[in-house]
């Protein structure tokens, strides 16, 4: 199980450290995506199965929107399971903190727990993501001077930490979820700029070959060639 998580651990970390939008492979792992806030105590669950009459939870129909919302920084002002606001923003002491996990059944590991029949019987673990800017001299010192400034505006706005938090095994018992004991984190620093995109396959953007970029989305990638500039922000 350890030898599974650490190289989980490391395919996770390097597909939302780049931005991987072409992973749908991914729905045959991820049961389910669940956002809490912490201002609102319902949540969001998305699953990789359309959502029939009567079903409380979203549709994910591919690896990017799995990326997309697992980059989600913690601090993202979520309204609603479909909209962001304010973004991007360069306040990292807002009250709002978004959880963000999944249930994913092993990527790597038996070819036998790879099947669909064996859904039920294979390894899985639940999958913490906290995404957030770095934290500035700005923050600890009060430093406001026009220079210092927008240096730690640029800063905030292309340095991320990436937490992500392994706890295994998810089983059930007495009808209610439950995770063991066992536990391993991974960090990551990234580099570019983080950018939220209307996934849409029907209409990617003809210049750039990608999903066009919509602040309000609540899909959410890392773009580590490029860097964002302090007078594009919201102040």
């Amino acid at each position: 199980e350890e030898t599974i998580i650490v190289q989980d651990g490391l395919y996770w970390m390097e597909a939302i450290r780049s931005g991987a939008t072409g992973l749908d492979n991914l729905t045959n792992h991820v049961d389910y995506i669940r956002i809490d806030e912490s201002s609102n105590r319902a949540g969001y669950r998305w699953e990789p199965v359309p959502a029939k009459a009567g079903d409380n939870h979203l549709f994910l129909p591919g690896g990017a929107e799995i990326i997309g919302l697992m980059s989600m920084p913690v601090q993202a002002d979520l309204v609603g399971p479909m909209m962001i606001r304010n973004w991007p923003q360069v306040d990292t002491q807002s009250g709002e903190y978004n959880y963000i996990r999944a249930k994913v059944r092993a990527i790597t590991g038996s070819a036998v727990d790879q099947a669909e029949f064996a859904r039920d019987m294979a390894f899985s673990y639940r999958l913490t993501s906290e995404v957030r800017p770095v934290r500035t001299v700005e923050d600890w010192a009060g430093y406001d001077g026009t220079v210092v400034g927008n240096v730690n505006k640029f800063r905030k706005l292309n340095f991320y930490e990436v937490k992500l938090t392994f706890e295994w095994p998810v089983f059930e018992f007495d009808g209610k979820e439950s995770v063991g004991p066992n536990k391993r984190v991974f960090r990551s620093m990234v580099s570019g700029r983080l950018v939220n995109r209307q996934v849409n396959r029907l209409m990617p953007d003809w210049n750039t070959g990608q999903f066009p970029e919509n602040p309000h989305s609540p899909f959410f990638f890392f773009e580590p060639l490029k860097f964002s500039t302090p007078k594009y922000v919201a102040q």
